[in-house]
């Protein structure tokens, strides 16, 4: 998973787990930014994003943008009716083929 977060310093910042882990009471990010957002949203932000690969490296390629959430909630629904069902865990396809050698015995 992927969070946006205010971090301590002001600023809007892009991390995962870990900072989850810390309650995103943090000031560490793998993507952020730069300009203090004073309460704004990150998408009316003006100023440019950073990653950290290799260093700090501002991104003109890096865009926030305002999303409907049903839209997001369609999509994620969509994705789970169009995924592949996974094989069960092997103890149950096995407690299946003992259930068959009772049946077949009976």
């Amino acid at each position: 998973d992927i969070f946006i977060y205010s971090m301590n310093n002001g600023r809007w910042g892009i991390g995962a787990h870990q900072e989850k882990a810390q309650g995103f009471d943090t000031e560490t990010a793998y993507v952020f930014n730069d300009t203090p957002h004073e309460g704004l949203m990150p998408h009316h932000l003006m100023g440019g994003w950073m990653h950290s690969r290799p260093a700090w490296t501002p991104d003109e390629g890096i865009k926030c943008r305002e999303v409907d959430v049903s839209v997001v909630l369609e999509r994620a629904d969509e994705k789970r009716r169009h995924k592949v069902p996974r094989q069960p865990p092997k103890i149950m396809q096995q407690a299946a083929a003992k259930q068959e050698v009772v049946n077949d015995a009976a």
